[in-house]
Formats: C-alpha cells, structure tokens, sequence
C-alpha cells in the first residue's frame, strides 16, 4: 500500500504542560478514532491505515510525549500513567467522547489502562499486539535500542540499514515511517526524532514497560479487538486467547504476513481486520 496523498491536517494540542502535535483526517461529523502509536512510532505510523478509513471515519494520529514533533518531558517522564493523563487532556481539549481507541504495542498498553480508567470515553478499543503483562520481545527491543547507530550519514544509508532490520514493510511504508522518525542534524546527518532519554532508559533498564495490565482487561466493558500478527514474537497466541477471555467484550483477529508492526507489514489485512470489527459492534 503506497502513501499517495495527504488528506489530513497537521495541528497541536496543550495537555498537561506539553505541546501534542497530531494529524486529523476525515470528517469530524463521523465516528472518531483516535490512534496510539508504539515506543518508536509517531502519529504518521497510521499513514497507510488512515488511508483505508478516512473516507467513513475521523482519526487523531497523536504524536505521544517525546516523539516526532511533540514535546519531550522536561523531567523526563514518559511513565504510563502519564501518558495516559496525556490522552485523557488531549481528548478533553478536542471535545472528544465516546471514540474508538487503537493502540499499537506501547499505545496498545497505554489504551488497556486508559480504557479501564476512563470507560465512559470511549465505545470500541483495538489493542495491537503486545500483551498486559511482561512484554516477552524486550529483550530484543533493548538489544536494538542498544544498537542502532545514533547518526547516519543521508537518507539512504538509514533506509538501508533499517531495511535489514526489517524485511516486512512495504517500501513506501518503510520510507514514510523513517522519514518522521529521524530529523537533520547540525552536523548535516541524520539523527532520531525522539527523546534521547527514552532510548537512555531502555537501554539502561529504567523503561517502566512491564506494568502489569491484567486486572484491567476485565474493567473494558465496550467491544475490544486483540490483533496479533500471525509471527510476531510479542504476543504468543495462547497470551492473545487469554486477553479475550479476559476482556468482557473481547474478540481476536490474527493478520497473515506480520510480525510485531502489523499495521505497517500488512496495512491492508490490518485495516480489513479493524473494519469488519467495528462493522460487527457498530
């Protein structure tokens, strides 16, 4: 799936001391979604599912704290609870009830707890693979983090780089991500456009990633959708199958051909699978 146009609004928010930026697609006469990106992401990380549902819903792509081209922390706090604070005074500010919430690994357990806390907001939640408890591919996300250089010397040289990383996503996806991710630094090159403190923690295990979120399955009352790519390494099916039961309203959906970044490595399937969800809890 090519990212072809540009069918949304860049804008920004006041919540809780910091500046959010955001994209806003679609017609805000229709049902809003609002979307919650990973520990890397940002609000273009939907690019190419926004693309799929803009033209029957409203979306609000945050850029969380410390990401992309909102503020980084100045105490550097990218806590769970304070991102979910996050989103409880953006989605206040925007004049926003009763949404749908989407989530993707980080987002995804920052949506479990903002769902359990605040359920009278929303009216149908997709959580994108990562489970509520101990994250089982941290390891790997640590490693990572550990590794990848903080500098690169053009455009290119980070795409191909990153292309080894990762195989899955469509070139067009790939590029768009990377192209949000990274900004120009003084020196010429290319650095990361995200808080260096949350790359810091990661890597020298401060992170706050494994809360434990299982209590709060059972407090989502609305629809709730558990995505899995069929061969990631952060939600193991049997966790996937647990979190349904869980969840009062819980349904599962697993999308052929992705690993961890679902809605990147198979954007359609992915859309599809969140389509015919909220089609089926309309």
């Amino acid at each position: 799936m090519a990212i072809t146009s540009a069918r949304y609004t860049d804008a920004y928010v006041q919540a809780n001391g910091l500046n959010f930026h955001y994209l806003e697609w679609g017609n805000p006469a229709a049902a809003t979604i609002v979307c919650l990106h990973g520990l890397r992401g940002h609000g273009h990380t939907w690019d190419a599912f926004a693309e799929g549902m803009v033209d029957d819903y409203h979306l609000i792509c945050i850029d969380q704290r410390g990401r992309c081209f909102s503020d980084w922390a100045p105490d550097g706090d990218y806590s769970m609870h304070s991102m979910v604070a996050d989103v409880r005074g953006i989605t206040h500010k925007l004049g926003l009830a009763n949404f749908i919430l989407v989530g993707h690994s980080m987002g995804s357990k920052n949506s479990m707890m903002y769902a359990s806390t605040y359920p009278d907001t929303v009216s149908r939640v997709v959580l994108v693979d990562l489970p509520p408890g101990k994250t089982e591919d941290g390891p790997r996300i640590a490693n990572e983090l550990a590794k990848v250089p903080e500098e690169f010397d053009d455009f290119e040289a980070l795409y191909e780089y990153m292309r080894k990383e990762n195989t899955r996503p469509p070139e067009a996806v790939l590029r768009n991500r990377l192209k949000y991710q990274t900004m120009e630094l003084p020196n010429g090159k290319l650095g990361w456009r995200y808080d260096p403190e949350v790359r810091a923690q990661w890597r020298q295990g401060r992170a706050q990633e494994n809360v434990d979120l299982w209590p709060a399955l059972p407090r989502i009352p609305c629809p709730t959708l558990v995505v899995r790519g069929m061969e990631t390494d952060a939600l193991p099916p049997a966790v996937a199958a647990q979190m349904v039961e869980a969840l009062p309203k819980g349904e599962l959906a697993e999308v052929e051909g992705a690993h961890h970044m679902v809605m990147e490595e198979n954007p359609t399937g992915f859309t599809q699978a969140v389509r015919d969800f909220l089609a089926r809890n309309a």
